[in-house]
């Protein structure tokens, strides 16, 4: 299995569809254009789903539109290529040379904080429109679970304002590829408190289609769900919670540690411990 360069490894990633244009000189010397469109989004990369063969190393000049005639520019090369999507679409991870150019227009915080945090969201001021992978604690996970918004503030307002769950910008439900990862580890336990929330989760798992399930309570080491599936003991799976279809979904590796039937319900509770990368990821 292909795996995705440190670059996309330095910062959450968040899978979140976006149009950009892509351009590349050929190895004829023709300079070609191309639509294609984001799966994931990360701070220095990304992966494209493009209908061009490319090799491994290919530059690309990445342009996306802002509004109007507004474009921002940055350049990225093709780390690999991950997947194909049938019947002619192939999956590139991309490094962006230029991280200063801040060209999703996604804040990501330093991966270090995640270790406080119970949930992860892609938001965005209802302000200024400004994107941010927000770290959730317990009183922004009772409100988005409530009012499905928070309230923090906005470095670029300058001033408190109310945050939404951030919408993809192709709306289109058709079924991307997935992401991939290198093995990473367990986070040691520790006496974490407990957060009842009954919000949706999804998940995947290589073998299943991705699943929308409970969650029934989360901490800063793992959460619990109620799945119509049954992963072993053990396994690495990924989640996204909380999770709304069609928003930018912030997926993280997790280990189920158990996994019990409930025959009256004809479902499986599981419990998983997050799991975070090496230390020099």
């Amino acid at each position: 299995m292909t795996t995705l360069s440190d670059g996309l490894r330095q910062s959450d990633r968040v899978s979140f569809r976006m149009p950009v244009e892509a351009s590349w000189v050929s190895p004829a010397g023709a300079t070609l254009t191309q639509a294609a469109e984001t799966l994931l989004v990360s701070r220095n990369g990304g992966v494209l789903r493009l209908s061009e063969k490319l090799s491994m190393g290919q530059e690309l000049h990445l342009r996306r539109n802002l509004e109007g005639d507004t474009w921002k520019n940055t350049r990225a090369r093709v780390v690999a290529e991950i997947d194909q999507d049938p019947p002619n679409h192939f999956l590139y991870a991309i490094h962006i040379l230029d991280p200063r150019s801040d060209f999703w227009d996604i804040e990501f915080p330093a991966l270090h904080k995640a270790e406080e945090a119970l949930a992860r969201l892609l938001m965005e001021c209802s302000f200024c429109q400004r994107r941010e992978v927000v770290y959730l604690n317990e009183l922004q996970l009772k409100s988005f679970e409530v009012r499905k918004c928070v309230a923090r503030l906005c470095k670029l307002c300058d001033s408190p304002s109310i945050w939404i769950e951030s919408q993809s910008e192709i709306r289109d439900p058709e079924n991307g590829g997935s992401s991939r990862s290198v093995e990473d580890r367990v986070i040691p336990r520790r006496n974490r408190t407990r957060v009842k929330a009954r919000i949706l989760a999804c998940i995947r798992h290589r073998g299943f289609q991705e699943e929308i399930a409970v969650c029934e309570d989360l901490s800063k080491g793992g959460l619990s769900f109620r799945s119509r599936n049954q992963y072993a003991e053990g396994s690495r799976v990924e989640v996204a919670v909380p999770f709304t279809p069609g928003a930018g979904a912030i997926f993280v590796p997790i280990r189920i540690v158990f996994s019990q039937s409930i025959p009256t319900a004809g479902l499986y509770r599981h419990g998983a411990a997050y799991i975070k990368p090496p230390l020099d990821a």
